[in-house]
This record gives structure tokens, C-alpha cells and sequence, in this order.
């Protein structure tokens, strides 16, 4: 139970930098003294987060290897990948980049020993959002035990 509330406390906090968006922000008319009743206020995420302190990553459940394909029947479901600083996933990184891209996957790094293991994961795959989870809650889930792969609302794949 505490791994699903941790799981879920790290998703609300991070879901925030997965993407970015515009929002408009309307000043009270006593407030604004002949102002402007509307601003925009941009958020940048172009820099990403300060995330040292949730680092290292590791995921005891899950480790580099083979996966094998299923059907999955997940309705909804966002596709999303799971890597680590392994040289297995850095070279499925780079060969599936432009598939990731084009099915706007997210993707969860399960095992990174520290910010410059990240910088290399994101490096592989330039403009997915990529964010460090443990694995282990969706690898009990999905009854997974290697990664890197790929998860879609319909399949299961490496």
C-alpha cells in the first residue's frame, strides 16, 4: 500500500513537467487599476526540473533483458515506456525515438544511478519527456520483470 501511495504521490508531482501549457490568469477589476483584465502566464519547461534529490532510481523488480510480446486490453491508456542507463535501453532508445515521438509516448526511467545516467537517457531519445520512477508498482501490475519496453493500451512489446 505505501508503494502505491508513493507511486501515485511521485505521478501528481511530476505529472505537472510532462507537458507544458498556456493558462490564463484574470485579475479581480479591483485589483487591476485600468490594467489588463486578462495576462498570459507561461510555464517553461524547456529546463527541466531539479531532480537530484529523487536519484538514484533503482528498481529492484525489474532488470535489462528480454521481453516477451502480449496483447493487453487497457482501454484509455496512454502509451509509456520503461528504461534504464543500460546500454540495452540506450540502443532501443535510439532505434525507436521517432516511433515514441509519433505516438507521444511517455517514458519512465526504472533505473538510473544518477543525473548524468539521466542526461544520457534523454540524450537517446531528444523531445520525449522521459521521468525517474521506480518500477516496481507497474512491474507487480503488468507482471513484468525486464525492461526496456514499450506499453499501449493495446500491447505489450519490446
Amino acid at each position: 500500500m505505501k508503494r502505491i501511495t508513493l507511486t501515485c504521490c511521485s505521478i501528481l508531482f511530476l505529472a505537472p513537467f510532462a507537458c507544458a501549457q498556456l493558462a490564463i490568469a484574470k485579475d479581480s477589476p479591483q485589483s487591476n487599476k485600468g490594467l489588463s483584465s486578462h495576462r498570459a502566464i507561461y510555464a517553461d519547461l524547456s529546463i527541466p526540473p531539479d531532480e537530484a534529490w529523487i536519484l538514484p532510481v533503482k528498481s529492484s523488480q525489474l532488470s535489462p533483458g528480454k521481453v516477451i510480446s502480449r496483447q493487453l486490453k487497457m482501454p484509455g491508456l496512454k502509451p509509456f515506456f520503461l528504461v534504464g542507463d543500460d546500454p540495452r535501453s540506450l540502443d532501443w532508445l535510439r532505434q525507436r525515438a521517432g516511433e515514441l515521438k509519433a505516438i507521444e509516448a511517455a517514458g519512465l526511467a526504472v533505473e538510473v544511478a544518477d543525473t548524468n545516467a539521466l542526461s544520457r537517457i534523454r540524450a537517446a531519445a531528444p523531445g520525449i519527456t522521459i521521468l525517474p520512477v521506480n518500477g516496481n508498482d507497474i512491474a507487480a501490475r503488468l507482471q513484468i520483470d525486464h525492461y526496456p519496453v514499450l506499453i499501449t493500451a493495446t500491447s505489450l512489446e519490446q
